[in-house]
């Protein structure tokens, strides 16, 4: 299934990001707020909001994306 596929990867992303060192520029660009408006209609669609939905939809808590082996 190309969704669970997607998903998969996204969480392996996801904990990569999360090993990482605070001061990297990843973990830092997770945190980054952009300033600015939507056009209209345009859903406020952000990765940390799909990160939340994949792991809800997996029954998962944030700190079991670190775990190399169940994404495998």
């Amino acid at each position: 299934n190309l969704e669970h596929r997607l998903r998969k990867m996204r969480l392996r992303w996801f904990g990569h990001v999360k090993r990482r060192n605070e001061n990297n520029i990843l973990s830092r660009a997770m945190e980054l707020k952009v300033e600015g408006k939507r056009p209209v209609g345009r859903l406020k669609k952000t990765w940390s909001k799909i990160m939340e939905k994949d792991m809800r939809k997996l029954n998962i808590m944030e700190d079991m994306t670190e775990d190399r082996k169940q994404w495998r």
